[in-house]
């Protein structure tokens, strides 16, 4: 979920929050532009905007809405791929570990090393690819993101399986950022921007909860590695297609790809992927096993992990105080919209993952059905999740943020109430059905909405970072929600005479006590987020 994520080079020209145009300024003072200093409320121009007004300016023609809407699904095809892939790995991973000789004290590790090096490297790619271009990065993690999925179907052991899985999650983090910049670009503000974003949302659970099912077929019939051939064939084809749909430009802001790279904040780029990337292990050490939480390595690293981010924060103050480009601009987070958005992301999807997670755990070891019926039991979420997003496209322009996401996230909060407390005898129907039909409400909306205010948060020159910032928030989210939920369910369990019942109770009522959270952050931090997603005004 993850899951998940806007076009980029050079702004001909800027607006300031009243609306009023600036000329172009001397390279000196470009450098005092801010991330964050967007009025996200008003639906005037923003710096995004004048980007794509730029990429046009230096196209041979105009960008037509057969190419933008072959964007869309190039884009959203290799979204859907990515959680896919996931989605075959869960089910099929009992059979290839018996088929490749993987050992059960790294059984988890082909899930986490994607996760792993995905999140680390989130930030880095979507610098790089506002100063070399986003379609080059986008097609390179493509072709590339085919060649290793194939790779996982003929491999032939655990390690080699780990090693592939590594290079796929290093490749995603490279389509993710630059998914939300060629987005932005492709789209101007509006119903198609909109739309494009919602798109992309509605490609994570479909593809996550179409590979629980395709898994299940494979592992019982022709075979596990024909889901990797088949997401393969169907990259390569989307990156075909995404080389010539995708816009390009010819100078990418207007200097030297080697010059913009000079200004990648690389230092910082190494404290927060550092950061990140222990964090990771850390959280998929303590998603093993809750007992990890005691061993001496576990907690170094987490320390190590967490005292690199107040190094982050003061290198970041150091870079603007010299007016140098800085990652993540410590001023951005003073635009209250923008760091409640990143808060309700950061729980929300800490919450839907571990709550499918606990909730296929649920129907396999408590209501004992097989992985297949388990995951036709994720249906209800998959079409509801693809519905949500379908109509969040159409009302984002035309209902206030705070009420979108407030309500959604309080119908969400009933389904992991519901499941901490459902009783086994009640079947499916009396209990996890509804919870599979109001989970997916909240987490759907806030994948169109937070894509919007934090893509609006970044200048124009700044998608692909922008994506990169959403992606590593939900990222962490992931691994964080995860790993805290497996660690109270393992305690409550041990505690309880091996009850596994009640030990997910207890996630379940984790996860509710985060959805309350999340309910207060979106009521209290979103009054001023006004409305996102309008078509820019003449």
């Amino acid at each position: 979920m993850t899951a998940a994520l806007s076009g980029n080079p050079q702004t001909i020209a800027r607006l300031n929050t009243s609306g009023k145009e600036h000329t172009m300024q001397p390279e000196g003072e470009k450098n005092r532009y801010k991330p964050g200093d967007v009025d996200t409320t008003s639906s005037e121009s923003t710096p995004d905007d004048e980007a794509v007004l730029a990429q046009t300016a230096v196209s041979s023609k105009p960008f037509s809405t057969t190419r933008a809407n072959l964007t869309i699904v190039s884009l959203t095809g290799v979204s859907f791929l990515n959680t896919m892939g996931s989605g075959i790995l869960t089910v099929a991973l009992p059979q290839m570990a018996i088929d490749l000789h993987l050992d059960e004290d790294i059984l988890l590790w082909p899930a986490s090393v994607y996760a792993l090096a995905a999140g680390c490297t989130l930030l880095l790619f979507g610098s790089i690819a506002d100063a070399v271009g986003d379609k080059i990065i986008w097609i390179t993690g493509s072709i590339l993101y085919a060649i290793f999925t194939l790779a996982c179907g003929f491999a032939q052991t655990g390690n080699q399986l780990i090693a592939f899985r590594t290079l796929l999650g290093l490749c995603i983090a490279m389509c993710l950022p630059s998914a939300v910049s060629l987005m932005t670009r492709s789209c101007p503000s509006g119903i198609r921007r909109n739309i494009g974003f919602a798109s992309m949302g509605m490609g994570q659970p479909l593809g996550y909860s179409l590979g629980l099912i395709l898994g299940g077929v494979f592992v019982d019939t022709i075979g596990w590695r024909y889901g990797y051939y088949i997401s393969a064939i169907i990259n390569a084809v989307l990156s075909a297609t995404a080389i010539w749909a995708l816009p390009a430009v010819s100078k990418p802001h207007g200097e030297p790809w080697h010059r913009r790279m000079a200004k990648i904040d690389w230092i910082g780029a190494l404290i927060i992927s550092v950061s990140l990337a222990l964090l990771c292990f850390v959280m998929a050490e303590l998603s093993g096993s809750y007992r990890n939480i005691r061993t001496g390595y576990v907690i170094a690293l987490l320390v190590v992990s967490l005292v690199l981010i107040p190094a982050f924060i003061a290198w970041m103050n150091w870079r603007q105080r010299k007016g140098q480009p800085a990652l993540i601009p410590n001023s951005i987070w003073r635009n209250t919209t923008f760091t409640s958005t990143c808060i309700i992301v950061f729980f929300t999807w800490a919450v839907f993952n571990a709550f499918q997670y606990f909730s296929s755990l649920y129907f396999q070891n408590i209501q004992h059905h097989s992985a297949l019926i388990s995951a036709v039991m994720f249906l209800p979420l998959v079409i509801v999740g693809a519905l949500t997003n379908i109509v969040t496209g159409y009302v984002v322009d035309k209902v206030e943020v705070r009420t979108l996401v407030f309500v959604s996230a309080c119908i969400s909060t009933i389904s992991a109430l519901l499941m901490a407390l459902v009783k086994p005898s009640w079947g499916y129907w009396r209990g996890p059905f509804v919870g599979m039909l109001l989970s997916p409400l909240h987490p759907d909306v806030l994948f169109t909405v937070s894509n919007l205010i934090i893509s609006q948060a970044y200048p124009g020159e700044n998608q692909g970072l922008a994506g990169a910032v959403f992606n590593a928030v939900s990222q962490i989210g992931n691994s964080v929600g995860l790993a805290v939920s497996a660690v109270i369910a393992g305690s409550v369990t041990a505690h309880s005479d091996g009850s596994l019942l009640k030990g997910y109770e207890a996630a379940y009522w984790l996860m509710f006590a985060a959805m309350i959270v999340v309910c207060f952050v979106s009521f209290v931090g979103l009054r001023s987020g006004g409305k996102v997603g309008s078509k820019k005004e003449e």
